[in-house]
């Protein structure tokens, strides 16, 4: 996907793709290539991946399993595409949050509550990416994958503002990786495991945001890199 429809952050990716599929300006094949990724998308919202067949996602693209093999070998051809696609969006919306915000603080907190936003209304994706599923373990790499360009951009970022004085960088790889796993680890146990004792002290995704935001900000307190 070259394109990325504008759209909120509570919007999932399916909702992105389809707009972006009834955009002005596509070829019938660049149409029908968005429909299939929105497909499976939405499929995977209502039912788990070894349920994914290539025939509901062609009912659900409106198109004939035989066109479905003119742009993908098999279903995992598309899920690779689609969740390629889709970390990408993720990276970049989060920049985006980053960008638009005023000081390190901030940035953070918006940054955060952007993912909160994006793994609440892509649950099926995300389930996917965090599970990595022994019969699609193309999911494990596209996950590191993900991880690492945001790791690297802290990393940067951190880079940038101290310079040759810069704190041991392996110590802020290492806390960067553990904190951003809390993050999917508090989600996956709201949104995708239903904990109810989670939910009950998360009334909404604000207020999570705000937690797993400060927890990262203090998680980095010996290296001073958000004070």
């Amino acid at each position: 996907m070259t394109r990325a429809a504008s759209a909120r952050d509570d919007e999932g990716f399916a909702v992105r793709l389809q707009a972006e599929a009834e955009g002005a300006g596509l070829r019938k094949g660049e149409r029908t290539a968005l429909r299939l990724r929105a497909a499976v998308c939405a499929l995977l919202e209502a039912a788990p991946l070894s349920q994914l067949k290539v025939q509901d996602i062609c009912a659900g693209a409106g198109i004939s399993q035989g066109t479905f093999y003119l742009y993908f070998p098999d279903r995992d051809a598309l899920l690779n595409a689609v969740l390629q696609d889709f970390v990408a969006d993720v990276r970049r919306r989060m920049l985006d949050a980053a960008r638009d915000s005023t000081g390190r603080a901030a940035s953070l907190q918006a940054t955060t509550l952007t993912y909160c936003r994006i793994f609440a209304a892509n649950r099926g994706l995300m389930k996917i990416l965090l599970n990595h599923y022994e019969d699609f373990p193309q999911a494990r790499a596209i996950f590191q994958g993900m991880n690492r360009a945001w790791i690297e951009t802290v990393v940067s970022s951190i880079r940038r503002r101290f310079g040759a004085g810069m704190p041991d960088e392996d110590e802020i790889v290492r806390r960067a990786y553990a904190l951003g796993g809390m993050v999917d680890q508090y989600l996956a146990n709201l949104l995708l495991a239903r904990d109810e004792r989670v939910a009950a002290v998360s009334p909404d995704l604000e207020t999570v945001a705000r937690t797993l935001a400060e927890i990262w900000r203090h998680g980095f307190g010996g290296q001073k890199p958000w004070d």
